[in-house]
């Protein structure tokens, strides 16, 4: 729970506490019923002016004013904060859906064709497809099963399975494009995201630092295969969240992301149906 949820339930506490004070003290001290006094109270704390109805001795009246600096302040506090959660909600919702764009712009310039490549060195390719492809997929990508399978499943690539030359080169045109995305403020609540591209960066580094790959020794070829492993982890994980935004707010967007699914080998860009 966060710190305005504390805060909120801190002041309608306080607030309900001064109005049953206010009841049971103006119900002993000037003889009201309970619904009078209940009534007096909320007066009180609205600070509206009292009527036909108001304490009339001293002690009431004492009470009146404690329950005017307490109610008055805990009802300024409860609204203020609320103001300032619906505030804080709305800020958060803006976020995420400029991180979301990100995301976007991340996988159109590097994020799915970089999955493709490493799909087809995986040797579990199979599995996935079964998971990230076909019409229950394309139905429910967020469903409970399918998120499961893949934060359970383990990845694994062989670099030698893939041309590193080539991948150096692709990712060194688009070091660019990732450590500005990197760089941007609204990542900062997306860590699975950010992961992902210092993950990136990081095997565009050890890649960058080799001036050719085939003769590398064994030990060398599993640090590598490491940093491709997690990378394509990261990379599959988030291309499914991705996607469950893409079905729930660009249906048009989601529809050719299905039509250029890496785990879909009858896939195809062309609408045929």
């Amino acid at each position: 729970m966060g710190s305005y949820e504390r805060r909120l339930q801190a002041y309608i506490v306080l607030l309900f506490s001064v109005v049953v004070i206010g009841v049971a003290g103006f119900s002993l001290l000037e003889g009201f019923t309970p619904l009078d006094s209940f009534y007096l109270t909320i007066v009180t704390i609205a600070t509206v002016g009292y009527g036909d109805l108001h304490p009339a001795t001293e002690a009431g009246k004492v009470l009146a004013v404690a329950v005017i600096v307490g109610g008055v302040g805990c009802f300024v506090g409860l609204v203020a904060n609320v103001v300032e959660h619906i505030s804080f909600h709305k800020e958060r919702a803006r976020r995420r859906q400029k991180t979301l764009m990100l995301v976007g712009i991340f996988f159109t310039q590097v994020g799915t064709s970089l999955l493709a490549t490493c799909a087809r060195a995986d040797p579990g390719r199979q599995d996935l497809s079964r998971l990230l492809s076909g019409p229950t997929f394309a139905d429910s990508p967020a469903s409970a099963g399918i998120t499961g399978a893949l934060a359970s499943r383990s990845y694994h690539l062989d670099c030698r399975a893939l041309d590193l030359a080539a991948l150096r080169d692709t990712l060194g045109e688009k070091v660019d494009v990732l450590t500005v995305l990197l760089q941007n403020p609204d990542l900062e609540e997306h860590s699975r995201f950010c992961d992902l591209l210092q993950a990136l960066l990081h095997l565009w580094q050890e890649l960058s630092h080799r001036d050719e790959f085939s003769c590398l020794p064994e030990s060398d070829t599993a640090h590598l295969s490491g940093d491709l492993s997690r990378v394509y982890g990261l990379l599959v994980i988030e291309w499914t969240v991705y996607l469950v935004h893409l079905k729930r707010h660009y249906p048009y967007l989601y529809s050719l992301a299905l039509r250029t699914n890496p785990f879909d080998e009858r896939a195809s860009v062309v609408i045929r149906d």
